[in-house]
């Protein structure tokens, strides 16, 4: 009986240590370059289940710098899996990003991703199972 109850107890451990490992969160940062000083700069990161929707799990919002820089330093905290990330300059103010035919009417830029087409999430996709910063993502 007291065998059962250790080992029982040892497996409940396990699973609820591995489930604090898969939920640390970790800190995602870097630099939108190519945005104007008028124009709020959104940062959007997509899990993959939310892509195709262009439903994203996670947005922050920077208003333009008052210092005349273009570039916009940003910083998520997420938890460890894929994710894909994107940005838009916000020229008309709506709070979205604007399409004219499937195209971004405004500018727009993705990481790991330049050309023509679809960006697809496998092809884009971080693995985030630490800090990571440095990336940089360019608009137009």
């Amino acid at each position: 009986m007291n065998i059962n109850f250790n080992l029982f107890t040892v497996f409940l451990t396990f699973f609820a240590v591995q489930a604090m490992a898969d939920s640390h969160m970790h800190t995602v940062s870097g630099t939108v370059t190519g945005c104007s000083t008028k124009n709020a700069v959104h940062v959007l990161i997509y899990e993959e289940s939310g892509w195709k929707g262009m439903n994203h799990s996670q947005e922050k919002i920077y208003e333009p710098s008052k210092s005349g820089t273009c570039d916009v330093s940003w910083s998520m905290e997420v938890p460890s899996g894929p994710y894909a990330l994107a940005s838009f300059e916000d020229e008309n103010g709506n709070g979205k990003l604007d399409f004219f035919f499937f195209i971004p009417k405004e500018p727009a830029g993705f990481y790991q991703f330049s050309g023509m087409g679809a960006p697809k999430f496998d092809k884009m996709k971080i693995d985030v199972d630490k800090d990571m910063d440095s990336i940089e993502i360019a608009l137009p």
